[in-house]
């Protein structure tokens, strides 16, 4: 026992006899099971700092070898014992992927019995079960000084064997709402070599992914969640951010060739631990591991799963370890959307497809890398059409129920080939297969956009937003959308919210600048576009146009005849700043030069673009686009 152990403690209604390993309340005693005692001095001796869980489990059982799993139960017991309320956590507080904390105001006192407590009070000395606690009722909860205890309606089974850990808590207990929501936080990589993150992140990715495909659950996008990772903020307060009713969080370890995935799930609100699970398995098993721990998921939250849905988690199909790997470092890059990241992540992805030429989500991954090049590099989409568009055929062709491969094909439909009908098709088929894709339901409401079926395009990024609710680039789009649909204060209002995100956005203020010139306040389009960049793509042309609108047109022209005389990269904003000119047929001839591939085609309801409607060359053009038909701006 450590020197400072020597105390005893005082904390609310509760006194702590270290001697007699001994937790009182209001004068009755509360027999813990030891580790569940020993686990509240741990947390009272540290309550200066986070007790990481590495520290509470040497703290607690030393050299044991003892899970994540155990530490759970042990919070969750001791949490019991506390009488916490499933809305107010008094005492102990989660922080995600690192431990946690006891909060409330604790004094040192002398070592003994509390003052004035009866020598042997009721209930002393009765045996109990080692896994389970007495509860406050509702009048001690609510500290009416009634001082009656009633035991735990539900028991707390602990299962070891086999390298298999299960622990289930009831629910009916918790009183809990409905799950209908919830968040795989990144789970943490204990292998003690920060080069196996990515296999921690794509375990993260392939729960979310797993669990993305019920109906019923509304599951948060890896780009939202991984915001999280080493954050000191609170569970509840990452459920609030999310708008999650709960959250998983764990833990992958690998090691040679096996590994364990640890997790756990919390009521987000109020810091319940409700459930917990390892499994561990061969490498070669990973798929069917990230299977099970998805349906044991839905299982305890009671969340409807159609028989498709159920059947698709626990199928796994049979991939070489060495092609799973470069798959999941594939991955690891994909999403940093840089040229660089994009460029590894075509080569893992190849390598992998190298392996085993059957790898269908390989496929879908280089589908979706080489997209995204094409948009976000420098070489521009027309040169990653050929590659994204092979790999996005040959995943489906293996495995149709490919969510990821099917929102590349709506892309490539909607960019190359101006098929809006057949873009339509997949990204509802890409939706119906994972209802939780944030990036299916953006590029649906891009697309719907586009067609000038504002209503369903609002919905749709709407469900985005719920879905990855912290992705700076949903909410930018969201102001893109408003913006054509003429509803230019929420547009500012979405604009904010993007640059709450992720200060600095260039992008941000250009369409800033545009929502100004399309309203008349001149000054503060002029001050965006300078925060944008005057030199920036685009922005010359835009200043083209704002110096027409103003009246000042010479102004206009010697800006407009110091550009390039070549085709613009946009032509639709250079034939802007012509219509405000009034030179319509320079402004057609731009338009009319337009190919597929050059850019997203925002033609049909571009507002700058409106004073050209009437003339008959418009309908024209939307024919040669295919855009004749369909909703137009309001």
């Amino acid at each position: 026992m450590s020197e400072r152990q020597c105390h005893s403690y005082e904390f609310g209604p509760f006194f702590v006899d270290v001697d007699k390993r001994l937790l009182w309340r209001d004068g009755h005693p509360l027999p813990l099971p030891p580790k569940v005692f020993e686990t509240l001095l741990a947390l009272l001796d540290n309550r200066d700092h986070v007790l990481t869980k590495d520290e509470l489990l040497t703290q607690v059982w030393g050299d044991t070898n003892v899970e994540e799993g155990g530490l759970a139960r042990n919070v969750s017991l001791l949490r019991k014992a506390l009488g916490e309320r499933p809305d107010d956590h008094q005492y102990i507080v989660t922080i995600p992927a690192r431990g946690y904390r006891f909060v409330a105001k604790v004094r040192e006192v002398a070592r003994g019995v509390p003052p004035e407590l009866p020598s042997r009070p009721d209930g002393a000395g009765v045996p109990h079960d080692a896994n389970t606690l007495p509860a406050p009722d509702v009048a001690a909860r609510e500290r009416t000084g009634a001082g009656r205890w009633l035991l735990v309606g539900a028991m707390i089974v602990l299962v070891l064997g086999g390298g298999l850990y299960r622990m289930h808590v009831s629910r009916a207990d918790t009183n809990l709402p409905a799950i209908t929501s919830l968040a795989v936080l990144p789970l943490s990589n204990l292998s003690g070599d920060s080069a196996q993150d990515y296999f921690a992140d794509g375990m993260t990715e392939a729960l979310i992914g797993n669990l993305a495909r019920i109906r019923a659950l509304r599951v948060v996008s890896r780009t939202s969640v991984m915001r999280f990772r080493d954050t000191r903020r609170t569970l509840p307060e990452i459920g609030h951010a999310l708008d999650v009713d709960a959250v998983i969080v764990g833990s992958v370890q690998r090691t040679d060739q096996r590994v364990r995935i640890s997790v756990q799930l919390v009521h987000a609100s109020t810091d319940t631990h409700l459930w917990a699970r390892e499994y561990e398995g061969d490498t070669s098993d990973v798929l069917k591991l990230q299977g099970e721990v998805a349906r044991a998921v839905a299982e305890e939250i009671r969340v409807h799963v159609t028989a498709e849905e159920r059947a698709r988690m626990t199928s796994a199909i049979a991939v070489p370890p060495a092609a799973h790997q470069e798959y999941l470092v594939g991955r690891y890059h994909l999403w940093r959307y840089d040229e660089d990241s994009l460029t590894r992540a075509i080569a893992h992805f190849e390598r992998a497809t190298q392996i085993d030429p059957t790898y269908a989500a390989a496929y879908a991954g280089l589908s979706h890398a080489w997209w995204a090049r094409g948009v976000y590099g420098p070489a521009g989409p027309k040169a990653m059409e050929a590659p994204s568009r092979a790999a996005a055929e040959k995943a489906l062709a293996l495995d149709a129920s490919l969510a990821e491969a099917h929102v590349v094909q709506a892309d490539i439909k909607r960019l190359y080939d101006w098929d809006w009908t057949g873009s339509e098709d997949s990204i509802r088929r890409a939706i119906a297969l994972d209802p939780s894709d944030a990036h299916a339901h953006y590029t649906y409401a891009l697309l719907l956009c586009q067609l000038g079926r504002f209503h369903e395009a609002i919905a749709h990024i709407e469900s985005a937003v719920r879905l990855d609710p912290l992705a700076p680039a949903i909410q930018m789009n969201f102001a893109r959308i408003l913006y054509r649909a003429h509803r230019y204060d929420e547009a500012v209002h979405r604009l904010n919210l993007a640059l709450e995100l992720e200060p600095g956005i260039a992008a941000v203020q250009t369409l800033l600048g545009d929502i100004h010139t399309q309203t008349g306040l001149y000054a503060k389009a002029l001050d965006a576009y300078r925060r944008s960049g005057l030199e920036a793509r685009g922005i010359p042309w835009r200043l083209a146009r704002l110096h027409a609108l103003q009246g000042r047109h010479e102004e206009a022209r010697q800006l407009l005849a110091r550009l390039s005389p070549a085709r613009p990269t946009n032509p639709s904003v250079a034939a802007a700043a012509y219509a405000a000119l009034g030179d319509k047929d320079t402004a057609f001839r731009l338009l009319f030069t337009m190919e597929r591939g050059d850019t997203f085609n925002y033609v049909k309801v571009d507002p700058p673009l409106e004073s050209l409607h009437s003339d008959p060359r418009w309908g024209e053009l939307l024919r040669k686009m295919n855009l004749a038909q369909g909703e137009g701006p309001p």
